[in-house]
């Protein structure tokens, strides 16, 4: 019995020194192809393995005050660690324009939170025939509906309301805390937009859509930065993602439906909303497809697959999401500025009823509101609500400057640090909000060509925001009606915290808390 002991405490002893030397082998080799990666990259700080550079971002400041003091170290490339992957971070506008016209950083990762919460319907789509067809289904969509004068009257439609229920709840001369009514205000010009619907505040629909694209995105904090890019940080908080995921997909399948609904009374010589106009874009590029591919086979079915109700539906979803979050963000930022400088409020007003009075404003009116306009630029270079836009991905491997980066490595362009950097070139006084500096001599709105080459507020190469357009057009009007159904008070600050970033959110910039009043 002992020699049977002794073998298989041999036996038991050879297998756990294999064992132990198969993950010390495997550990050496996982740490050497680590740190091989991160010194033939551009350079930043040291990452260590599963969590990257998360210690550099513990902070009570806002990720982006963290990201823009590494931009000013590391200069116009520089790579970090958000998990345990590695991002390559542009600061650069003249190389973030090379880069980003390439197709060779065209793709979208498909592994990460984002793709797990909105879908892959144009925003997050990886590159191919499938985001190729969608994405010039939207643009037309986009561009057509933004120049469509319907929406003068439910942006003033949705403005009106708000400003109404505002005085009837509070009343002029009371702190009011604007934020929930301008998220409704820009929700339901996207949702009436997008399928001929309105809320109100107290909308059992309204309320999940707020909470869902709102209200846990901000509870969650800087752990949801984390979340897009670690595995690590998923897997630590895998219950509460797995419930934001799921509120996401019931959302999802609401637009679908909405979208599906409008075919019960569709009309082709009317379009009612961005459904109507998504519905008719599709029905064109199938015609064309069909006159283009007679005698080559069956092209009609090649495009059909990319642009079925379920994916088209999700694009409805990508500007509900999309084009609620940044404006309802920006204007939030917006009423900030203008109830902080009543100089600056006073001029927006003064041309505003110089030039248009109190008849309802257009979009022509854009090339008569100058100030209007420059005032609305600046407010999107000086606090950029999505600093890093959305991430690209190599394709294939390729070069940026003299670094070679691998395929699938993900690439980002810093527009808000590009919008707001103190050491270029392009902006005089950065860190002051000044809308004159997008004003010429004639004070007509201009942005000059050196201004151009860094402005760039929407992102820059083939994956530019498709939602510029009707971002601008929605953002012009608001402030326009905005100001025009508050002529009788001036908008003061009750309270508020400065402009620093709110570092609570950890989904775009927004402002902390504030509260406003409409002094009589």
């Amino acid at each position: 019995m002992s020699v049977l002991r002794q073998l298989y405490s041999l036996i038991i002893s050879d297998i756990w020194t294999t064992i132990t030397s198969l993950l010390i082998g495997y550990l050496v080799y996982y740490l050497a192809k680590f740190y091989y990666q991160y010194y033939s990259l551009p350079p930043g700080p040291f990452p260590l393995p599963l969590i990257g550079n998360y210690l550099n971002f513990r902070s009570k400041h806002h990720w982006d005050y963290i990201m823009r003091k590494l931009a000013k170290k590391y200069g116009p490339i520089f790579t970090v660690y958000l998990g345990n992957s590695p991002q390559i971070i542009v600061t650069d506008p003249v190389i973030a324009r090379d880069v980003f016209n390439k197709l060779d950083f065209t793709g979208r990762t498909q592994e990460t939170f984002l793709v797990r919460l909105i879908g892959d319907g144009v925003i997050m789509a990886d590159y191919g025939p499938n985001w190729e067809t969608r994405r010039n289904v939207v643009h037309a969509a986009a561009k057509k509906y933004s120049n469509n004068e319907r929406l003068v009257n439910v942006v003033v439609d949705c403005v009106d309301k708000t400003v109404e229920t505002m005085l009837k709840t509070i009343g002029p001369n009371k702190p009011i805390k604007p934020s929930d009514y301008i998220y409704l205000t820009f929700l339901n010009i996207m949702a009436n937009s997008a399928f001929n619907e309105n809320y109100n505040i107290h909308d059992q629909e309204f309320q999940l859509i707020k909470h869902v694209f709102k209200d846990i995105l901000i509870e969650t904090g800087i752990s949801l930065f984390f979340w897009e890019y670690s595995k690590l940080m998923k897997c630590l908080n895998y219950k509460l993602i797995d419930k934001i995921v799921e509120n996401f997909h019931k959302i999802r399948e609401l637009m679908i439906e909405k979208l599906k609904n409008h075919y019960l009374d569709y009309d082709p010589c009317i379009e009612r909303d961005f459904c109507d106009t998504l519905i008719a874009a599709k029905n064109n590029a199938l015609l064309r497809d069909v006159g283009q591919g007679e005698g080559v086979g069956d092209s009609k079915q090649s495009v059909a697959k990319y642009l079925t109700d379920d994916k088209i539906g999700l694009t409805v979803f990508d500007m509900l999401i999309a084009g609620t979050d940044t404006s309802y963000n920006t204007f939030q930022w917006m009423l900030l500025f203008l109830a902080n400088d009543l100089m600056v409020q006073k001029k927006l007003r003064k041309e505003i009823s110089d030039k248009i009075g109190d008849r309802l404003p257009t979009l022509d009116d854009r090339q008569r509101l100058h100030y209007v306009m420059a005032f609305i630029s600046e407010s999107l270079r000086f606090r950029n609500v999505s600093p890093l836009g959305l991430v690209h991905k190599a394709i294939v491997g390729s070069k940026i400057g003299d670094y070679i980066i691998p395929k699938n490595v993900k690439v980002s362009v810093y527009q808000g640090f590009i919008l707001r950097n103190d050491s270029n070139k392009y902006w005089t006084n950065p860190n002051d909000f000044i809308p004159e500096r997008f004003l010429d001599s004639d004070n007509h709105y201009m942005i000059n060509r050196l201004q151009q080459t860094a402005y760039i507020p929407f992102g820059v190469g083939r994956r530019v925001c498709l939602g510029e357009k009707l971002a601008i057009a929605d953002l012009f009007l608001v402030l326009t009606r905005f100001l025009q159904s508050t002529q009788n008070y001036d908008i003061v600050l009750d309270s508020y915290q400065g402009f620093d970033a709110d570092p609570n959110n950890g989904d775009s910039i927004s402002p902390s808390s504030y509260t406003i009043m409409f002094k009589s």
